[in-house]
């Protein structure tokens, strides 16, 4: 099995208000089964405390990370691994749970690879 990039680098904003979860990332109509996100770069600030989640598809990625009043956070892939510093299940969404309803504002770098 082996990684075929099925598109460029893409980016998604991040911009929400409300607790719950927020689809950032979908596998659009028509891609290729086993297609996955994989994530290079996740930058985003929190205009309250809130615990924040990343969810692949419907299942938690990793633990729920507490952050503060203007806490923010960025990940990237400075070793520029295949699968980025998220990677997605194939087929799964990549999806965003705020504990509370602050802002949450930032952006993803991300790319679509298909799993041959």
């Amino acid at each position: 099995m082996s990684n075929i990039f099925y598109e460029g680098q893409l980016k998604a904003d991040i911009n929400f208000a409300t607790s719950g979860n927020h689809t950032i990332i979908s596998i659009p109509a028509g891609a290729p089964a086993q297609t996955t996100i994989a994530i290079d770069f996740i930058m985003f600030v929190v205009a309250g405390a809130t615990n924040i989640q990343f969810v692949d598809g419907s299942t938690n990625y990793g633990g729920a990370l507490p952050l503060t009043t203007n806490q923010a956070l960025v990940l990237e892939n400075v070793y520029a691994e295949t699968g980025g510093v998220i990677t997605c299940s194939a087929n799964n969404n990549f999806v965003i749970n705020s504990s509370a309803s602050v802002q949450v504002s930032g952006f993803v770098r991300y790319r679509l690879l298909n799993l041959v």
